[in-house]
C-alpha cells in the first residue's frame, strides 16, 4: 500500500509540475502553438553547423547582424500571412509590453502599415537572456524573430541599424523600380 502511495505522489508531481510549466509558457510560445502559425526553431548547433558548411546565405537572409549571431544560443522564428492568425498573435503579444517583464528597446512605424518592435528580457537590464524582434506588416503579415542566448545593449543596437538599413535598401530599389516604368 505505501508503494501505491509513492507511485500516485510521483504522479501527482509530476502532473503539477507540467501544469505549472504550462502556465509559465511564454507569449512567443503560445503564438507558436496558433493554428496557420509556421515555426521553426533553430538551436545553436544547427547555427553553427549551418556557418561551418558555407549556409552564411541563410544566416545573412535574417535581419541579425554577424555578431549578434555569434552570440545566439536557439533562434525560433515565427511566421503567419494568416488573417485570423495574425490577429490572435497580436492580442497574445501585448504581453511583451508588460514592462515588469520585456523592455521595449525599439519601435517603429511606417505609414501605419508596417510595425517594428524589439523587446528585450529582463527588464531594466543591461544584459538580455531573450530578445524578440516583432515585425508586423500590413496587419496581414506577422514575422517574429525571437533569440536567446547574452545580449548587450550594443547587440540590440546592431539589430536596429541593421533593420534601418535594409529598409533604406528596399526603399531604393523602390525608386529604382519606379524610375525605370518612365
Amino acid at each position: 500500500m505505501k508503494n501505491l502511495f509513492k507511485y500516485f505522489a510521483i504522479i501527482a508531481l509530476v502532473a503539477m509540475a507540467a501544469i505549472n510549466a504550462s502556465a509559465q509558457s511564454t507569449a512567443v510560445d503560445k503564438v507558436a502553438q496558433l493554428d496557420d502559425v509556421y515555426c521553426f526553431n533553430m538551436p545553436e548547433f544547427m547555427i553553427k553547423g549551418i556557418e561551418k558548411l558555407g549556409g552564411n546565405d541563410i544566416l545573412k537572409a535574417t535581419p541579425l547582424p554577424t555578431g549578434v549571431l555569434k552570440k545566439v544560443k536557439n533562434i525560433q522564428f515565427i511566421s503567419t500571412s494568416k488573417k485570423k492568425a495574425v490577429k490572435k498573435a497580436q492580442k497574445i503579444l501585448k504581453d511583451l509590453d508588460d514592462t515588469s517583464k520585456y523592455q521595449v528597446i525599439f519601435r517603429s512605424s511606417s505609414n501605419k502599415t508596417e510595425k517594428i518592435a524589439i523587446y528585450a528580457y529582463p527588464a531594466r537590464s543591461e544584459r538580455f537572456s531573450e530578445v524578440v524582434l516583432l515585425i508586423n506588416e500590413h496587419d496581414r503579415q506577422l514575422t517574429l524573430f525571437q533569440l536567446l542566448g547574452e545580449f548587450s545593449m550594443e547587440d540590440v543596437n546592431d539589430i536596429e541599424e541593421e533593420l534601418n538599413d535594409n529598409k533604406t535598401q528596399d526603399d531604393e530599389d523602390l525608386i529604382i523600380i519606379d524610375a525605370s516604368k518612365k
